[in-house]
């Protein structure tokens, strides 16, 4: 997919490469390179998802980074369904009016 200028789009940082990270953080975060991830608008004219590309955020600073998504969504969740909950408000409203008739 293509982005053009002013499209909004995610870009990574690579902060710290593994073997620049510190020796006594867990041995699999080690591993991973340590990235910054920053939303904002493409000022270049035309780039693709891997393309090193430059974004003016919503507090107007540069940042510079390869383009990792296009329109991002935001894809977090609170976890899958729990029955328990679906019972909480009813108990909820029993024990604090003394029953379920008020």
């Amino acid at each position: 997919m293509l982005a053009k200028k002013g499209n909004w789009v995610l870009v990574e940082q690579v902060y710290l490469m593994c073997d620049q990270r510190q020796s006594n953080i867990p041995h699999d975060t080690k591993e991973t390179d340590f990235c910054l991830r920053v939303k904002g608008f493409l000022v270049d004219e035309k780039k693709v998802v891997g393309d090193h590309c430059v974004i003016l955020t919503k507090t107007n600073r540069k940042i510079e980074g390869k383009l990792i998504d296009i329109f991002p969504n935001y894809d977090h969740s609170f976890g899958d369904y729990l029955p328990e909950t679906a019972y909480i408000e009813t108990q909820l409203k029993e024990l604090l009016s003394g029953g379920l008739d008020e």
